[in-house]
């Protein structure tokens, strides 16, 4: 058992309380870290903690740090794991450091349903790696359609969590003009994009719960 582990608590509080017994399931599996997680959450700046509200998912309240260090775990450690277990350390490690794993991670998490899993999804189009945006861009445009349920799901955590959304924008923005505007129009990055589609999907719905 790694200690260590197991007793990184703001881990545990990333997920909902549902599902709590298998995110200290999945913590086992994970090695020690290079560095222990810290209490920055995904919705807080980067000089320091927030006075934002915090993120809801279906009503639940869960608390999503910014950045974790433990690496990919090797696979005699998950063969144990059921399903939910592994999407829970899939969706902690879209948190990683290393951006090849959150790649990795994120594509994992596109495959399936869990509602509570979208924070994931969105606060990965507030950062600065194009490749991983795109992966949104293409899920959101050509499989979130197909899916009616989940979409369901992107609605309501949209309407739910405006500042968090509004935040993750502000973000996509900021890289956009400092790093890519000259490779993108600014329609067209891929970030923004992806919001733009979010933010289409929460107006429609709106639209629609008038009529």
């Amino acid at each position: 058992m790694n200690k260590a582990a197991a007793s990184d608590t703001l881990l545990q509080s990333a997920v909902p309380s549902s599902i709590r017994s298998d995110a200290e399931s999945a913590l086992l599996s994970l090695g020690s870290p290079e560095l222990q997680t810290t209490p920055h959450l995904i919705q807080d700046t980067h000089t320091g903690a927030s006075q934002r509200p915090g993120i809801l998912v279906e009503g639940q309240l869960v608390q999503i740090p910014y950045r974790v260090y433990f690496a990919w775990p090797e696979s005699r450690r998950t063969r144990h794991l059921n399903h939910t277990q592994l999407l829970v350390l899939w969706a902690w490690m879209t948190r990683n450091a290393d951006g090849r794993i959150r790649q990795e991670a994120l594509r994992k998490l596109l495959q399936e349903d869990a509602p509570w899993t979208i924070p994931y999804v969105i606060q990965l189009c507030g950062e600065y790696v194009v490749e991983i945006a795109s992966d949104i861009l293409q899920f959101l445009t050509t499989e979130l359609p197909k899916r009616p349920r989940l979409r369901q799901s992107y609605s309501q955590f949209i309407a739910e969590n405006p500042t968090f959304v509004a935040l993750t924008e502000q973000r996509a923005l900021s890289y956009w003009n400092a790093y890519d505007r000259w490779r993108f129009a600014r329609d067209e990055y891929p970030q923004l994009a992806a919001l733009q589609l979010l933010d289409d999907l929460r107006r429609d719905s709106t639209v629609k719960s008038r009529n």
